[in-house]
């Protein structure tokens, strides 16, 4: 059972409401700042503005600070000289629209602001290429290049289909796909910029399922026994085994390893007086 009175609940109540005032006062003084920005300093009735005169692209905001040393500039107003907007410091303007913009204060300190039209960001697909095919499980790096014209970079995100599966917010742009299944699918990147801008680049790929081993073109060649083994996967290891039956418990005896330098290979073995089965083991 609580033992808590009424004249603590009251207290903790109070603080709550105390705490939670506070964080409201706090967030108007210190409003969020979703866009890039740059910040300039108002040195009120000891100093103007600093930086003086700036240069950003739509959808930047340019906020203004106090930045006298008895704090008199808090509060005091921020016009634009055409009338399009003002503010108050500490406070904040976006921009949308391109234009040199002079404005002042209370003070009658003078600013600039030249806003320029954001370029959107490039991107395009480095690796794999376009109509790549890969053999299921597949495994591979999917990278990007992209570069923005403002400087404004923020991110290049990967998908496979709808799915993000990375998102890289620093050169090398690039993830590791493995495991991918058969299957056809579409690999797209999306870069944006500081302010929202994008830009993408898709290409497809196919992930089929590897073909069945199979040994086959047996013939005997200059007193030797020939056959060719195909379905491989190039960079896969194949061991060739050989057993006189194919009893349950048979013993296969491994006679020749190979790396797979294409789809394809022939081997040969010295013609046998006896019966002899051979089986080509691919290793994992």
């Amino acid at each position: 059972m609580s033992t808590k009175s009424i004249g603590e609940s009251k207290f903790i109540c109070d603080r709550w409401r105390i705490i939670f005032l506070f964080l409201i006062l706090l967030a108007a003084a210190c409003p969020l700042r979703a866009q890039p920005y740059v910040t300039v300093r108002d040195g009120g009735d000891l100093g103007g503005f600093s930086p003086f005169s700036v240069s950003i692209v739509t959808g930047m905001a340019v906020y203004w600070e106090d930045g006298s040393a008895d704090g008199s500039a808090t509060g005091i107003g921020v016009y634009d000289a055409g009338g399009a907007w003002s503010t108050v410091i500490p406070g904040g303007i976006v921009f949308t629209a391109t234009g040199s913009y002079s404005y002042y204060d209370d003070y009658g300190n003078e600013g600039t602001i030249t806003v320029s039209a954001n370029q959107p960001p490039t991107v395009s697909i480095v690796n794999p290429t376009n109509n790549a095919v890969f053999t299921a499980p597949a495994s591979f790096t999917f990278s990007a290049n992209a570069s923005d014209p403002d400087d404004g970079l923020s991110d290049v995100e990967f998908f496979i289909g709808t799915n993000l599966v990375d998102d890289v917010f620093s050169t090398p742009f690039e993830t590791d796909v493995t495991n991918l299944l058969a299957g056809s699918y579409t690999l797209t990147v999306v870069a944006a910029d500081n302010v929202g801008a994008t830009a993408s680049a898709s290409i497809a790929i196919t992930v089929q399922n590897s073909a069945p081993i199979a040994l086959a073109a047996m013939t005997t060649k200059a007193g030797t026994f020939q056959f060719t083994a195909t379905g491989l996967t190039v960079g896969k290891t194949n061991i060739l085994q050989s057993s006189t039956n194919l009893a349950s418990l048979v013993t296969w005896v491994s006679i020749a390893t190979n790396v797979a330098a294409n789809s394809s290979v022939t081997f040969t073995n010295p013609v046998n007086t006896g019966r002899l089965f051979f089986r080509l083991v691919q290793e994992p």
